[in-house]
């Protein structure tokens, strides 16, 4: 279970690719939980950001606000793409 503290991973995607041209993601540690325009979300404190399977550091101490995992999903189905490290 993800909880405030929790420290995770966030695909900016669909795919979960850890490395390669795919590979987008940010990990850090949630630090709260918020609704923003009527979705519920994590925050998360970015410690990592890989983009294109390169570390960059254009999201490093910055705030992301991925929706909570299981939020229906504009294209349908549920969002799922934040998990535990």
């Amino acid at each position: 279970m993800i909880r405030i503290g929790s420290k995770v991973r966030s695909f900016d995607f669909d795919g979960r690719s850890l490395e390669g041209p795919r590979a987008c993601y940010v990990e850090g540690v949630v630090i709260g939980f918020a609704n923003h325009e009527g979705c519920d979300r994590y925050e998360i404190r970015v410690e990592r950001d890989v983009c294109r399977g390169e570390d960059s550091d254009r999201r490093i101490g910055c705030v992301v606000i991925p929706p909570l995992n299981g939020t229906p999903s504009m294209l349908g189905g549920t969002t799922n793409f934040v998990e535990l490290v």
